[in-house]
């Protein structure tokens, strides 16, 4: 016999492990892991975690880089995923910004790259619910981000991150050179990200999906 369910459930995503993403314990422990992560204390890590193409829109970043470098320098923009848009490398080679942008293709350890990060990043068209973003979050970093639907129902504009036009780059520019000179409001945000985090974790989101499962199945 065939049963049709047409009611409608709401969870929170499909749930973060918050037990692997979380942030750095404290300041030694984060310095440790970013010497052995090829990284120095002084570097400004801005870490984008995504497939590199054109909906998640990385080459806005790296363009963006090109001025931010001036600005900071000590900007490192590191890229987290396949690569399937060429064209953000060829830019990079173009303009000699290898020092600068990191492609560090598939990781195992993403959790303790963003945990050593300063900045979140997504700079995409469209987005669901991002769990790139809420696991920046989860690691108590501050989020840089356009302006979309999913990114919107995680990001409080100069709450927990900002949030640009895509098509507006020097806002972009503008908003990374205002975390970068405010270290107490990049920890403000982060730690607001930490606590709103919590929401979306597997603890919280099985339990809700174990009880729709049960409910249907009866």
């Amino acid at each position: 016999m065939q049963s049709n369910h047409s009611e409608i459930h709401k969870i929170d995503g499909v749930g973060v492990d918050l037990n692997r993403f979380q942030p750095c314990g404290n300041l030694s422990h984060r310095l440790e892991l970013r010497h052995r992560l090829g990284f120095k204390e002084t570097d400004f890590i801005v870490t984008v975690v995504a497939e590199l193409n054109k909906n998640k829109n990385q080459i806005v970043l790296v363009k963006a880089a090109l001025v931010l470098k001036a600005q900071i320098p000590c900007l490192k923009v590191l890229l987290i995923g396949k690569e399937t848009a060429p064209d953000v490398r060829r830019y990079v080679d173009a303009h000699s910004l290898n020092d600068v942008v990191l492609f560090l293709g598939y990781r195992n350890d993403v959790e303790k790259i963003l945990s050593i990060s300063d900045v979140g990043f997504s700079a995409s068209l469209r987005e669901g619910l991002p769990v790139n973003i809420i696991e920046s979050m989860a690691c108590g970093l501050p989020i840089l981000c356009s302006d979309n639907r999913g990114h919107r129902a995680l990001i409080s504009h100069l709450e927990t991150g900002l949030i640009f036009d895509a098509a507006d780059t020097k806002s972009l520019i503008d908003f990374l050179v205002l975390l970068y000179k405010n270290p107490a409001l990049r920890q403000e945000m982060g730690q607001r990200n930490v606590s709103i985090a919590k929401k979306f974790s597997l603890d919280e989101v099985l339990p809700r999906m174990q009880e729709i499962y049960m409910k249907v199945m009866k």
